[in-house]
């Protein structure tokens, strides 16, 4: 492997997004680095825009056969020959900063690092009134670095009902940064780098399974970007929800065994969750079983999705009780019952890892240009700040 870092860009139909997130990641690296553009989209146009670039550290390969999401991951990051790499969505950026912490890394034989909080940018977007003219969010940053236990993060996600995963500061190959070797361990046990329906959350949990020196830190190395087109607006009008078998995660994927302790229906919540159960049998991570919260899973699932769901939802987690070898009567009781417990905890809000900060928000921010510029404005600390505070 002659790169030290490789940037993945799996993309599908958003050629004209992925091509600015290009020429912005151009800015922030040297031929050190790789991008590796996976392209399975409905035509090749990007493949002119790249050469358009004129970059000899691209990667791009376009594949015309409708891919799932999961085997277009595959694919991109077995192109990829970095020691190091992130993957990123084809309208997300990295910061000036990715590449001297990845340089900290490897010097200090890190395996994994995520941020604590990416910068959020929206692009000018007409389908939501208040992000019009482009909008993007700055968290305070310390720079401070923290060492992570994560096999007890681990268990802790799945006591709180595998909800919340970001907050559980978890190894992530999406914006996050990790050592190819780990990803490689994952593949001994699996046969493959991604499984489940989901690629994030798939990698999330197998990688950590296997990964002992994994580090957050409260500086951002990249952005995190929404097109009009991205999974994140379509989650924010309603569009991440509905019939099981209406969920584009598996088209293509071929024939799909659900893990039966996961309702039938389609959301962010379940699909999240199936995927991490899925990864935790793959990797064959022992007694996570007794550990997981699933009555916890299941109210909050069925709240989150009211708006949009909530008599599919409640139909699809009655249904479990004979799939969890429980009585109507008992099942329905044990869903009452959390239902009152966590509700004076306040279950809507599940617990999360994430300090209260401040959060400045800026408008009229038409480019990833102008976002980075924006960020380099109102970013108090450099890389070069950055301490590392164990425990």
């Amino acid at each position: 492997m002659n790169k030290l870092l490789s940037i993945i860009i799996p993309t599908k139909n958003r050629q004209i997004y992925c091509w600015e997130s290009l020429k912005s990641i151009l800015h922030d690296i040297d031929d050190s680095c790789e991008i590796v553009v996976q392209d399975n989209s409905d035509n090749d146009s990007l493949k002119e825009l790249v050469k358009s670039l004129n970059s000899s550290i691209i990667v791009y390969n376009y594949n015309s056969k409708p891919q799932s999401f999961i085997d277009n991951f595959e694919a991109a990051l077995s192109l990829s020959s970095g020691r190091y790499f992130i993957i990123l969505g084809d309208d997300d950026s990295t910061t000036k900063d990715i590449l001297p912490i990845t340089q900290w890394m490897e010097k200090e034989n890190i395996e994994s690092i995520t941020s604590t909080l990416v910068v959020d940018y929206t692009w000018p977007n007409s389908n939501i009134e208040m992000f019009t003219t482009g909008h993007m969010a700055i968290p305070d940053y310390s720079g401070r670095v923290q060492e992570i236990d994560v096999s007890k993060n681990l268990n802790a996600f799945l006591k709180n009902g595998l909800l919340s995963y970001q907050g559980f500061n978890l190894p992530r190959t999406y914006h996050g940064i990790v050592k190819r070797s780990c990803i490689d361990k994952v593949k001994e046990y699996t046969g493959r780098y991604f499984g489940g329906l989901t690629p994030d959350m798939y990698s999330t949990v197998a990688l950590s399974c296997v990964i002992k020196k994994h580090r957050i830190i409260d500086f951002p190395f990249s952005i995190a970007g929404a097109c009009p087109a991205s999974a994140t607006v379509h989650a924010t009008v309603g569009g991440h929800s509905g019939e099981l078998q209406k969920a584009p995660h598996f088209n293509y994927r071929g024939v799909y065994e659900w893990e039966y302790m996961i309702p039938k229906y389609y959301s962010v919540e379940t699909i999240w969750a199936e995927t991490a159960l899925k990864a935790l049998k793959d990797m064959q991570y022992k007694d996570w079983e007794p550990l997981f919260n699933n009555y916890k899973f299941y109210i909050y699932s069925i709240y989150n999705n009211k708006s949009f769901i909530y008599k599919l939802s409640v139909k699809e987690t009655l249904k479990l009780n004979s799939a969890l070898k429980s009585n109507l009567l008992v099942h329905t009781g044990k869903l009452l019952y959390t239902l009152i417990k966590y509700s004076f905890k306040k279950v809507f809000n599940p617990d999360r890892i994430f300090e209260n900060r401040n959060i400045q928000t800026f408008e009229n921010i038409k480019s990833l240009d102008a976002c980075k510029e924006k960020l380099y404005q109102n970013l108090i600390c450099g890389h070069e700040a950055i301490t590392e505070k164990k425990g």
